[in-house]
């Protein structure tokens, strides 16, 4: 690459990003030297709520979504018949869409009933919130809205000229968002993850926040909404918006990480759009504590601020940046076409509703065909902006996998090339053990049919594009891992995701321990055990 070299300042947020990530890696050591010890008397509330605004309720009779997900993985919302495209705008859509992505679902039998979210978290501890600027929404007074998972419904926090403004202070690409019904703003509570997690909270935040992402994307296609997500906001700006004050403690720090744009053209767009002007004092929302005490992790602040901070231009991410890959597809072989294409099955809404985190695999064997259509699906499905590569494939991350049971596959460390659809084994041998060991020795992992772990070229990401790379690698590791999920359920299988493993000892187990690539997420699948 023959990029210029990066500013001294920005190159020194990168080695401080650098310095963060090696803080946060786990070896056996240090899992058995500090271990976790979780206060739940400390632990911070999942549900953020605005007590002190007047709730507006969201319609429980929803839109149904019918298209079969791997219809939505593959095509989009092109996957959606003509007639189903382009719903009301109006709050039953909003609410459908809202409630697919990250609702209450109830989860059991007839017998025993229990409330599950729709979207994946590590650890259940949910460090995403969804605002929503609404902007031309039929039954809904314009401006920002905080939505509360737990009651359903949205509370209004700013008017609708102010919050326009706000999210295009600076940002004269954005001024198309006057003419959107609404854009859905995803932030992280930092606080959350690291309760359990640590300084590895904020990597498994923004994991998180990419599950949400995607989740975001796919129920509003299945509802045939044309969506544009963006992972790109002004820290600054956004945390003004969503009423953080300035220097906020670490209990109370909020980023929004990214935005999805409803991205139809509104049909009563707000009046007025071209006479607003941005707003310096926009006044502080107050919010009520999560937890009675927390533990400060001045690293994560620092590192986010890192990431993101104003003023520092990013390099786009384009090729040859998005095309790094550890193995030459030279090396490697094209992946075998599908013995029978994966097509129906079934539906967006059926597979949203009834997601859940894989605890236990049964060690039996899944086709090659489900392997390489969750390969295809989930790391052949596109990315998203800033990152442009050259090809409908993820930009940052390739996925090693360690095969265990997978019919007409030698069992053994294989990877994949999402950019050239092409497919190699590395090491032949049976490595079950070593997955359940580097996945902080977690059984089930062992048992999983095949274990994958997404690997990025940290120093080679950063130094070409700057230190942001960092945050947008974690996030389209979550968005990526997400899409495992939901194939995995539309072909039968089950899927874990793994937030904790042993970093460098994964390098070191794909022999890459001499080069940049470090693993960012894993995740495991299989068929799910008999209760």
């Amino acid at each position: 690459m023959n990029s210029p070299r990066l500013p001294r300042e920005i190159l020194e947020r990168v080695d401080r990003v650098s310095d963060f990530h090696r803080s946060t890696k786990l070896t056996p050591e240090s899992v058995r030297a500090q271990p976790p010890v979780l206060d739940p008397a400390t632990k911070p509330s999942a549900y953020r709520c605005f007590d002190d605004q007047a709730p507006v309720a969201l319609p429980t009779s929803l839109l149904d979504a019918s298209v079969p997900v791997i219809s939505l993985l593959t095509d989009g919302v092109g996957a959606v018949p003509d007639d189903q495209r382009h719903p009301p705008q109006d709050l039953k859509t909003l609410a459908s869409w809202l409630f697919l992505a990250d609702g209450l679902a109830p989860q059991g039998n007839s017998k025993t009933t229990s409330l599950l979210r729709t979207c994946a978290s590590s650890g259940a501890l949910y460090p995403y919130e969804i605002y929503v600027a609404v902007f031309a929404i039929e039954g809904l007074e314009p401006g920002l809205y905080h939505y509360s998972v737990r009651d359903f419904n949205l509370c209004k926090l700013r008017e609708g000229h102010a919050t326009l403004a706000a999210i295009k202070r600076g940002r004269p690409d954005l001024n198309f968002l006057k003419n959107v019904p609404a854009a859905l703003l995803v932030s992280t509570i930092f606080w959350r993850s690291a309760w359990r997690y640590r300084q590895r909270g904020y990597r498994t935040a923004l994991l998180d926040a990419g599950h949400l992402l995607q989740n975001l994307v796919t129920a509003a296609n299945g509802l045939g909404i044309q969506t544009m997500p963006r992972l790109q906001v002004n820290e600054k700006t956004m945390r003004e918006l969503i009423g953080i004050a300035p220097g906020a403690d670490f209990g109370a720090l909020e980023s929004v990480q990214a935005m999805v744009v409803w991205a139809d053209e509104a049909r009563t767009p707000m009046p007025g759009t071209d006479r607003i002007a941005p707003r310096d004092d926009l006044p502080r929302i107050k919010r009520q504590p999560l937890s009675p005490q927390y533990v400060p992790y001045g690293s994560i602040i620092a590192t986010q601020e890192d990431c993101v901070a104003p003023g520092l231009a990013l390099r786009e991410l384009r090729p040859p940046l998005t095309e790094l890959t550890p193995i030459p597809a030279t090396a490697l072989q094209p992946a075998p076409p599908y013995t029978a294409a994966p097509e129906g099955g079934p539906s967006a809404r059926t597979v949203m509703l009834s997601r859940r985190s894989t605890r236990a695999f049964a060690e039996r064997s899944i086709s090659r065909d489900q392997f390489l259509a969750i390969n295809r699906l989930a790391y052949r499905g596109g990315s998203v902006f800033p990152m442009m590569p050259d090809g409908p494939h993820m930009a940052l991350l390739r996925p090693y996998w360690i095969v265990n049971l997978v019919a007409g596959m030698d069992a053994g460390i294989w990877y994949y090339d999402p950019a050239t659809d092409r497919l190699g084994c590395i090491s032949r041998g049976d490595f079950h053990k070593d997955a359940a060991f580097l996945c902080v020795e977690q059984k089930l992992c062992g048992q999983a049919s095949a274990v994958c772990f997404l690997m990025a070229d940290l120093p080679a990401l950063s130094a070409g594009a700057g230190p942001d790379t960092y945050r947008l690698a974690h996030l389209e590791a979550g968005l990526v891992g997400q899409r495992v999920y939901l194939a995995a359920s539309a072909l039968g299988l089950g899927c874990c995701g793994i937030g904790a493993f042993y970093d460098d000892p994964v390098r070191e187990f794909l022999a890459l321990d001499g080069t940049g690539w470090e693993p960012i997420y894993a995740l495991a699948i299989g068929f799910p055990a008999a209760k």
